[in-house]
């Protein structure tokens, strides 16, 4: 019966047995894959870093293997890499620590120092509060740095974790070609299975290219703002180039925003005519980055803009600290060279089908006839 003006029509939908009990079974396993994950989410992590670790480093075993066997290139690789990792992070924690002990002392009176200034800049700085801010800041990282022998100290409380993962990493650098090929094969579909090799390999080595080659320019980058910061013997330079490096990973904006605490020292302790000139070299930089570093990167792997490293490093920051955010970063990284690999095919492929059926119409067009020749001639 049809409904009347006024009135509402009720319907009554009615599940079957078979629905009910698959809508139960899923909400159920959900909640148990989500209570999986989470008491999980050490080992997975382990498992995410040393694949990374791995898909990073595999070009290194690959020209030692060209020379040696592949097991004795592993082991040579992971062993030389880990010493300068360890060695490298011992040297500039220990440093960075005792850089930030002066800075402690040293950024405040700088933040004084611009705050008692008479022209605009000084009104500026007792307007934000620079002086608060800068103490509030110096706190903080001290609270999260940690020292040379403290990076030993946890790295010795934390050594069965590391050997699980650095099994996992020679595990995946041995045997990881052999393991992808081998999940490859599963693909009943033969064109299906070469659509996912033409995709997933170029965007893997799309991705480790632009992350080592941002990760080279972000170190020149703190190396670059260290040598300033010694030359203007201004306080904590390995400190202020250690975190201008890490800043300068972001694209576009990295590099100027990391150098303001060169800019604010070199204002505090120097002049502002010093400042002036840091600030024209780090605009500069900026400038240089931005339109032909990172278009030099974009041409040999990818474009990378703004906002995915931004907010995908805060989101691993957040989780997991400093580790988490440099790996989600590199996770993200993949993610978009897949995405772009992806638009790639599907775009030859288009072109493909485009040069084909012009072909196949040309086949099918009639040829003109040839005109005979008039008799007599």
């Amino acid at each position: 019966m049809a409904a009347t003006r006024g009135t509402v029509e009720h319907r009554v939908v009615q599940l079957s047995a078979r629905a009910a009990v698959t809508i139960v079974l899923l909400i159920v396993g959900l909640i148990i894959g989500g209570r999986m994950f989470v008491a999980a989410h050490r080992p997975l992590s382990w498992a995410a870093a040393t694949a990374i670790i791995a898909i990073l480093i595999d070009p290194i075993v690959d020209r030692l293997a060209l020379h040696i066997r592949r097991v004795p290139a592993v082991l040579l690789t992971f062993v030389m890499l880990g010493a300068a990792a360890v060695g490298t992070t011992y040297f500039v924690f220990d440093e960075v620590q005792q850089a930030l002990d002066r800075l402690e002392v040293a950024a405040p009176e700088a933040a004084a120092a611009v705050e008692d200034r008479t022209d605009r800049i000084g009104e500026l700085a007792r307007d934000f509060k620079l002086d608060d801010r800068i103490v509030s800041f110096t706190n903080a990282v001290n609270e999260r740095a940690t020292g040379g022998d403290d990076v030993l100290r946890t790295t010795a409380g934390t050594a069965p974790t590391y050997l699980v993962c650095a099994v996992l990493t020679v595990f995946l650098l041995t045997y990881g070609p052999r393991i992808a090929k081998g999940a490859l094969e599963q693909v009943p579909d033969e064109d299906r299975r070469a659509h996912i090799a033409d995709v997933v390999g170029p965007a893997v080595a799309k991705a480790r290219t632009a992350v080592l080659l941002t990760t080279a320019t972000a170190i020149v980058w703190g190396g670059v703002v260290s040598v300033l910061a010694s030359a203007l013997d201004v306080p904590a330079p390995t400190a202020v180039g250690f975190g201008a490096g890490i800043i300068a990973l972001l694209p576009h904006v990295g590099i100027a925003v990391g150098s303001l605490p060169l800019l604010i020292l070199t204002l505090g302790f120097r002049s502002t005519t010093a400042a002036l000139l840091v600030g024209a070299v780090v605009i500069a930089a900026q400038a240089l980055d931005s339109i032909v570093v990172r278009r030099w990167i974009a041409a040999r792997s990818l474009e990378v803009g703004l906002l995915v490293p931004f907010i995908v490093g805060l989101i691993g920051y957040e989780v997991y600290g400093i580790g988490g955010a440099a790996y989600s970063l590199v996770v993200a990284v993949g993610g978009l060279a897949m995405l772009d690999r992806l638009h790639e095919v599907n775009q030859q492929r288009e072109v493909a089908a485009q040069a084909a059926a012009a072909k196949a119409r040309r086949k099918r067009a009639p040829r003109p006839r040839k005109k005979a020749a008039p008799a007599g001639g």
